[in-house]
């Protein structure tokens, strides 16, 4: 599940595997636990997990703010896509 695989991975890179207290809306940003640049390394990830490009317009402090929202994100995308296809 991708929101499992986000916990995991901000953890491993970010938090030094110490995910004790990191949940789908701790606040990721306001806790400092990504800065600009990780959040462009968390959009790579996504991208390689996922194969969903998010579209820059879409990379805003409120759609990368919880792994809960990141998560709605990819989902609003990938049925955006689905719907184009169909």
């Amino acid at each position: 599940m991708l929101e499992n695989k986000l916990i995991h991975y901000i953890a491993e890179n970010y938090l030094e595997d110490d995910a004790d207290d990191f949940d789908l809306d701790t606040p990721l940003l306001e806790f400092n636990i990504i800065d600009s640049s990780a959040l462009f390394d968390l959009v790579a990830m996504l991208s390689k997990e996922t194969s969903v490009q998010i579209p820059v317009n879409e990379i805003t402090p409120s759609n990368f703010s919880t792994v809960r929202h990141i998560t709605k994100l990819v989902s609003k995308i990938i049925k955006q896509q689905e719907a184009i296809v169909a």
